[in-house]
């Protein structure tokens, strides 16, 4: 097998992990809200084991360690280029070691928040108030997102800037996942109660974004995690100004009823479609606008 052959597998195996990442969020999304609630399957909501609906055994259970294998793979490759000289050396190692404390905060966080399957239980139980119960909704929605917020969007942004270069292959990959991503996690943060840091995330992928091409050059609006941070740049303020547009505020998804459940359903697969289409046809004019021929 030839580097180029060998290159181009691992940046395939890259975009595949990162895909992952994507819609590994979007197991509550499809499994409670939408074939729990929606279709009506209520076995996946309701049906409790030891004081937890199955939606959140699953969690337990896959969440973290698909979180955990999507990121450390993605991380893996990004920093692959080891550099043979020592000093560049001692730089990669940093570099790649900051992700790995990112992802392994993330990871802790995720276990913190597995006291959501206490306040669920409370709640069931008609138990929403003592010391107790703040205590443990402070740490589901309080502390655990934080811890959970900032390491995501950190190492998102941090692959952005130091991946390696060469990684053009699957544009509209890209776009599609930034899309998808933006609104999930846009609404995400609504879920999460902690709808005020969208313009600390936009703020944060645009440096990332900028850092990038700095070190690039233009040749930057090719590369992978270029295009899926625009279309998540984009799609997370539209997605979160249409939620409030739509419910007047922001209640938790969680909080809404089963009409407007589907109607937020059905208006992001709506916004995934139409962003996902526009999107495309921007970054392929802007192109084609680039390597046309001067005249």
């Amino acid at each position: 097998m030839s580097n180029a052959q060998r290159t181009t597998q691992i940046r395939t195996r890259a975009v595949a992990w990162f895909t992952v990442f994507v819609f590994a969020r979007l197991y509550t999304a499809v499994l409670n809200d939408f074939l729990g609630r929606i279709l009506g399957l209520e076995f996946i909501s309701y049906t409790w084991i030891h004081g937890i609906p199955t939606y959140l055994w699953l969690e337990i259970i896959f969440y973290g360690p698909i979180i955990w294998l999507a990121l450390t793979q993605v991380n893996a490759d990004v920093f692959g280029d080891v550099p043979a000289e020592p000093e560049a050396l001692r730089k990669h190692r940093r570099l790649q070691f900051i992700a790995t404390f990112a992802i392994a905060i993330l990871i802790y966080g995720i276990g913190v928040h597995v006291t959501d399957t206490i306040s669920v239980l409370s709640e069931r139980e008609q138990i929403t108030d003592g010391a107790v119960y703040d205590l443990v909704y402070f740490l589901d929605e309080g502390l655990s997102h934080y811890i959970q917020f900032f390491p995501l969007f950190f190492v998102m942004g941090w692959f952005l800037i130091h991946d390696r270069p060469g990684r053009t292959a699957y544009p509209t990959l890209a776009l599609f996942l930034g899309v998808v991503h933006g609104i999930e996690r846009g609404v995400g943060i609504i879920e999460g109660e902690k709808w005020f840091l969208g313009p600390a995330v936009l703020l944060w992928m645009a440096t990332a974004a900028w850092l990038r091409w700095r070190r690039v050059g233009s040749a930057v609006s090719q590369e992978f995690f270029f295009r899926h941070a625009l279309a998540f740049c984009v799609t997370l303020p539209v997605s979160q100004a249409m939620y409030y547009i739509w419910f007047d505020s922001f209640p938790p998804p969680s909080a809404l009823s089963d009409s407007e459940l589907t109607q937020m359903a059905a208006g992001a697969v709506v916004l995934t479609v139409v962003g996902t289409v526009l999107i495309a046809a921007l970054d392929r004019w802007w192109h084609k606008r680039r390597l046309a021929p001067v005249i």
